[in-house]
């Protein structure tokens, strides 16, 4: 009978950058990721680019491409974009992998090649983990599902992505995932 060796958050933070570049750590264990399709890619970087648009002109925050994130119980995940608000950007530092907390916003783009439950668990482990809301962008199913502690609000193409969290911010759901 063979046991598994789980890692720990700072043995997964110790290893070279070229290691765990395609992996994020799952309850201490190394889960490989997929590469991003090119849609993939495209959606989450039109979101990118209006959020860093967004906050070069309101800084209150910034947001980040693939920033690995610890999370729980020995669990680095690496959200498609992560925002992080003032009152938190400050626990970052900015040459270190992975971020100490979970963002304000963790934001998916939902992969054909993940499961419903690998998905939900993602949503579980962000709002656990401090997250004030994660964004579900859906492509295949043409709609953007932001989740909260208090429930989920779903968007459809002719809806705007919008946030309390972020003022003035909004961004039209067509716009993101028609690709």
């Amino acid at each position: 009978m063979s046991t598994k060796t789980l890692m720990t958050v700072e043995e997964f933070a110790q290893l070279n950058t070229l290691d765990i570049e395609n992996y994020e750590l799952v309850a201490g264990q190394l889960i490989p990721l997929s590469s991003g399709t090119p849609r993939h890619n495209k959606i989450r970087d039109r979101l990118l680019v209006r959020l860093l648009m967004y906050f070069h002109q309101n800084a209150i925050g910034e947001a980040f491409g693939e920033l690995d994130c610890r999370t729980i119980n020995k669990t680095v995940r690496r959200p498609d974009v992560s925002i992080y608000l003032n009152e938190r950007l400050h626990q970052l530092d900015l040459d270190k992998i992975p971020a100490p907390l979970a963002p304000d916003i963790a934001v998916e783009v939902v992969s054909p090649s993940e499961s419903a439950i690998d998905v939900l668990r993602k949503i579980r482990e962000y709002l656990l983990a401090g997250c004030q809301e994660v964004w579900l962008l859906d492509h295949a199913n043409a709609e953007v599902m932001v989740h909260t502690s208090g429930g989920i609000r779903v968007l459809q193409v002719t809806d705007v992505l919008d946030s309390p969290l972020l003022p003035d911010f909004s961004v039209s759901i067509g716009e993101l995932i028609n690709v």
